[in-house]
């Protein structure tokens, strides 16, 4: 597999763009994420998903598309008309930013845009900035199957949220409802890998292991929700929730066979710290929280126990310094894509 930089994959997946008809912001909030995606290590919602907003670059700039359609101090409603889903949500948690600071808390809710890519990119933008940020998400694409159901019924619906700490980058949990983001399952099958039981189940309520029955068989395959058989429940209960509260106030609309306005909502918000106590004094909460976690005895085999975040951390550093490695299918698609718009590819290493 190609193992490149990611200066160099910035640059290249920001000129395809560009050479898509992109204008300049778009270019480079897109790239930008996608790398950092892979920089921590979430390759599922990284550069294997570039070629797929070429064609929305050309449709001219998304923060132009973006509508306020009810506002108040502390809140707002942003229609997004199509804009490119990872500028819109950016802009819409950069709102909620600004209301939290003047009003303590900033709550923006997003519809009718496109594809947002990795939730965890719009939180920590509030923490540092002294807050604490939450991203709830009615989307995904419906791949869920209810507890006790076996068809698809209601999206992954993440949440992500991220505080500051004293000691080190912010914490981040970005989780899904389900087993596992849908992206990991076409990374499985970018990569030729099978799925470990317990991802998806068939009608029947047997396990599939065939990555490409999520696209390739839409009724007769459903990704499970987070707990599995025993407890997913409790996966399906929150991401029920996290559905009426993203789709209902966003204006998407909730999980239905033909949503309001075709669901995907996404709610941004933002809680300023020193409303409620001395930043400096939350931070250091945060530090004795960590200390008395990681001070538990570890199980057999367990070398470190992580807080959130913690993980994608370290694989940025790791990445940073050693490269980012890209599987050979989605290569190939960016060399065509390169190709097609004539922006020469930058030279790799191909690891064997």
């Amino acid at each position: 597999m190609p193992t490149i930089s990611h200066t160099v994959l910035r640059g290249f997946i920001y000129n395809l763009y560009i050479g898509a008809g992109g204008v300049a912001e778009d270019a480079k909030i897109v790239s930008d994420h996608l790398v950092d995606a892979n920089l921590a290590g979430h390759d599922s919602h990284g550069v294997i998903n570039a070629t797929g907003y070429a064609n929305a670059m050309k449709e001219g700039s998304s923060a132009n598309k973006l509508e306020i359609i009810r506002e108040t101090p502390v809140n707002a409603v942003i229609d997004a008309h199509g804009a490119l889903g990872m500028v819109a949500s950016l802009k819409a948690m950069e709102l909620a930013i600004e209301k939290a600071k003047a009003n303590t808390i900033g709550i923006v809710g997003l519809h009718h845009c496109g594809h947002a890519g990795r939730m965890g990119d719009y939180p920590t933008r509030a923490a540092t900035e002294g807050m604490i940020g939450i991203v709830l998400l009615n989307g995904g694409g419906r791949l869920m199957h209810p507890f006790g159901g076996s068809a698809r019924r209601i999206p992954p619906n993440p949440i992500a949220i991220s505080v500051p700490r004293k000691n080190g980058e912010p914490l981040l949990l970005d989780m899904t409802l389900t087993v596992v983001a849908g992206g990991k399952v076409n990374l499985k099958a970018a990569r030729k890998e099978e799925m470990p039981e317990g991802w998806m189940i068939d009608p029947s309520g047997e396990p599939i292991l065939d990555p490409k029955a999520l696209r390739d068989n839409p009724h007769g395959s459903a990704i499970m929700p987070l707990g599995g058989f025993q407890f997913g429940h409790k996966g399906f209960g929150l991401g029920f929730m996290i559905d009426a509260i993203a789709g209902g106030l966003s204006w998407a609309g909730c999980s239905q066979a033909k949503p309001t306005r075709g669901a995907s909502g996404i709610v941004m918000m933002a809680i300023k710290i020193e409303a409620f106590i001395d930043l400096e004094s939350y931070q250091q909460e945060i530090e004795h929280l960590i200390e008395w976690v990681k001070s538990s005895p570890t199980l057999p085999g367990v070398q470190e126990i992580y807080v959130p975040g913690e993980i994608e951390n370290q694989n940025q550093k790791q990445r940073l310094e050693h490269g980012i490695y890209i599987e050979h299918p989605t290569w190939a698609q960016l060399i065509e894509l390169s190709n097609s718009l004539g922006v020469k590819a930058p030279t790799v290493v191909e690891d064997n």
